[in-house]
């Protein structure tokens, strides 16, 4: 049985950076630091990567937790920023705020790329989407009519 979102994990070239990032822009809290090195069968096994070496922090929020990670070792490939909402993959993180255009602007002082302005629906919901320092895609919504506040919805224990 599925209990709920868990975690979204991120690599970045840069932990200190997104870290500090993460914790202003959306309020997320150290709940731990990791580290492993190289050779470490157990962690290899875990990301299904051969001779792999990394830090990150796992930071917990208002309802999931987020896990950062910056990788020594194998050498990263791909660059985000040359990514879109429709390349394959996760395309972006959402997160619901209280004030999209605020929060918009608090990240963009906090060092965030912008992509367009926000946009309001004609449902009472607005949404826009940016990026993080590293290129990641996130979106900050509000709730419309017809996408329910995470409030709104039935939990697994309220459904069974």
């Amino acid at each position: 049985m599925i209990i709920g979102f868990h975690h979204p994990g991120i690599s970045v070239p840069d932990l200190e950076k997104a870290r500090e990032f993460y914790t202003r822009v959306l309020g997320f809290e150290v709940l731990f630091e990791e580290k492993w090195d190289a050779p470490n069968s157990v962690y290899d096994q875990g990301v299904g990567l051969e001779n792999s070496s990394a830090r990150g922090y796992v930071l917990k929020g208002a309802n999931c937790y987020l896990e950062l990670w910056q990788y020594t070792a194998p050498a990263a490939a791909g660059d985000p920023l040359q990514e879109g909402a429709n390349d394959y993959g996760i395309s972006h993180l959402g997160f619901e705020v209280d004030d999209v255009p605020a929060e918009y602007e608090r990240l963009k002082s906090l060092g965030g790329i912008v992509m367009n302005p926000p946009v309001a629906f004609s449902d009472g919901g607005s949404a826009v989407y940016c990026r993080d320092p590293f290129g990641n895609i996130i979106e900050f919504t509000t709730a419309g009519k017809g996408f329910p506040a995470l409030n709104e919805l039935t939990m697994i224990s309220d459904a069974q």
